[in-house]
């Protein structure tokens, strides 16, 4: 197992590159999910592989100009999506550090394709898009932050999850968030938040 990271760049809106710029400088890998391609050469980023099925890519002068070896190309009818795609190709090299940019706004089916990626046995640990980082957690965790920053924690499955915090406005203390319940729009107090996640698994979502 490599204990290297590994970022996929997805379609759809994600972060300026000064939000992420040190997790780039720590990643030995970098993959485009198709569209993703585009959103990765927005911010001057070559990734060392495209994957996809090119049917929502626009920058096809640039994708032309890397070697074919790093172009894997699927047809538009799939049993997968490409984000999917790009993770199996990820697990197959032995990375489980996955980080996952973009996949902001843009359609709602493509959205709840991601989320629903959090619930397999390899998925992401962090997830940026255009306005929020998402953090997915199951034991203890202490989340980066400015003071005065939304902090919100949503379940992540069908599962309840019991969690506690340390540094909110609005401290959880033996919280139950379930699919039907979830802690929103709490403020960070200061520059780190700790969390227990007790049972079960949570996604944590800092607004930027």
């Amino acid at each position: 197992m490599s204990n290297g990271k590994a970022v996929i760049f997805t379609g759809g809106s994600g972060p300026n590159l000064e939000i992420i710029k040190d997790i780039l400088d720590d990643t030995e890998i970098m993959i485009a999910a198709d569209s993703g391609w585009d959103l990765a050469a927005a911010m001057g980023i070559e990734p060392d592989y495209y994957i996809g099925d090119m049917d929502s890519l626009r920058d096809h002068e640039g994708l032309g100009k890397i070697k074919k070896s790093r172009i894997i190309r699927y047809p538009e009818d799939k049993d997968y999506t490409d984000t999917e795609l790009a993770i199996k190709f990820i697990e197959d090299k032995d990375f489980r550090d996955i980080v996952l940019i973009g996949g902001g706004g843009g359609r709602i089916d493509h959205l709840m394709a991601i989320i629903s990626i959090f619930n397999r046995k390899t998925k992401p640990s962090e997830w940026f898009t255009a306005f929020e980082r998402i953090i997915y957690a199951d034991t203890e965790y202490d989340a980066k932050c400015s003071i005065g920053q939304t902090v919100s924690v949503f379940s992540c499955g069908r599962d309840d999850a019991v969690v506690s915090s340390e540094g909110l406005k609005w401290e959880l203390e033996n919280f139950q968030i379930n699919p039907g319940q979830f802690s929103i729009s709490n403020v960070a107090m200061r520059e780190s938040v700790s969390f227990r996640i007790l049972k079960g698994s949570v996604f944590i979502i800092i607004n930027y």
